[in-house]
């Protein structure tokens, strides 16, 4: 299935129609994306900044919509770009910034767009209208503002090259996507840029909550098809834009209902997590689904009591058509070893 309506910049031509609106293709062109890594020992709530190359002219909000199908999620509360939703990105994280300004090239635009893309950029790209930035950085101009349900605790600021100060939650560096939708469809939730032929990111965006957590909403479980037919238990991700079945990964040293995978691990191996009870689609045994709470508070999909993960650098494939493959993905990490022994493999449906 083609990953149509994806991320393209598109600005009205009048010069008062605000900032510009962000929808997303997936095309048969390749365009850049970035591995930048930037060191990261700022990323503390506590630390706040201030930059002269921050967009915006008034102390940057953080405001909490709710929504029915993700509960809970932060979004800009204030200015030309107030209710777009706030997403991190999970490569964010051992203090690091991974989604930086160095282009790469990428599976990603339509056949209408085809320019380098850096994963992120000063968020005065997106007001006027400049294409080449893929995630715009949240920025402010001073300590951002808690709105209602925000936790003034959690909101921090780190300094960036290029960049400005941007806003943070939680230590999570935070970006814009897609524009307010109603009803609420978020485009970037769930997004997946692992490795080519996608931005080779390395990692998954999710929406976040006021607690500080992801916010994924309600999990799928279905079968996914790997290339030498194998059936194998699947997540659907790009929920919003084009459903993609991804493979999920189970740790084989794992005890029932006991995640080990921590630090590091995490980067690589991100939780499969949801906010209610995770559906059962094709050929998955719904007895078997279930979900365990972590110590974060968020809830871990679960298959016969193994909690399951995404790989961070797994594999898609494109159609003739140059779409992306929606059945399944490649399961590369199969039997990749784990931190500290044991190895991650696929769980086969029968």
């Amino acid at each position: 299935m083609s990953r149509s309506t994806k991320k393209r910049l598109e600005r009205s031509g009048a010069a008062n129609a605000g900032p510009a609106v962000l929808s997303r293709r997936r095309g048969p062109h390749f365009v850049g994306f970035t591995l930048g890594v930037l060191a990261l020992a700022l990323l503390s709530p506590a630390i706040s900044a201030e930059s002269s190359s921050a967009s915006t002219s008034t102390l940057a909000e953080v405001a909490v919509l709710s929504t029915s199908a993700y509960g809970k999620v932060l979004v800009v509360g204030n200015g030309k770009l107030k209710g777009f939703p706030l997403y991190a990105f999970s490569g964010d994280a051992g203090g690091r910034i991974r989604c930086g300004t160095t282009p790469a090239t990428g599976y990603d635009l339509g056949p209408d767009v085809n320019m380098p893309l850096t994963c992120t950029g000063p968020e005065r790209d997106l007001l006027d209208g400049v294409k080449s930035d893929d995630w715009p950085a949240f920025t402010t101009v001073g300590r951002p503002l808690a709105g209602a349900g925000v936790s003034p605790r959690l909101l921090g600021t780190v300094v960036r090259a290029g960049i400005g100060t941007q806003v943070t939650y939680a230590g999570h560096p935070l970006y814009l996507f897609d524009p307010v939708s109603k009803p609420f469809t978020p485009q970037g939730e769930g997004y997946m840029e692992t490795v080519k032929p996608l931005a080779p990111g390395h990692g998954y965006w999710f929406l976040v909550s006021p607690t500080g957590n992801d916010a994924p909403g309600r999990a799928t479980l279905e079968q996914g098809t790997l290339p030498n037919g194998s059936k194998v238990l699947s997540v659907v991700m790009d929920a919003n834009v084009s459903p993609l079945n991804v493979t999920v990964y189970t740790f084989r040293s794992n005890q029932h209902r006991v995640s080990h995978c921590a630090s590091e691990c995490s980067l690589t191996w991100i939780p499969v997590t949801t906010s209610s009870s995770p559906l059962s689609g094709r050929n998955v045994n719904p007895r078997l689904v279930g979900a365990m709470r972590l110590s974060n508070g968020m809830e871990q999909v679960t298959y016969d009591g193994r909690p399951l993960f995404l790989y961070a650098k797994e594999k898609v494939f494109l159609t003739p058509a140059i779409h992306l493959k929606s059945a399944g993905t490649a399961g590369n990490g199969n039997g990749v070893p784990a931190p500290g022994g044991g190895a991650f493999v696929t769980i086969l449906l029968r």
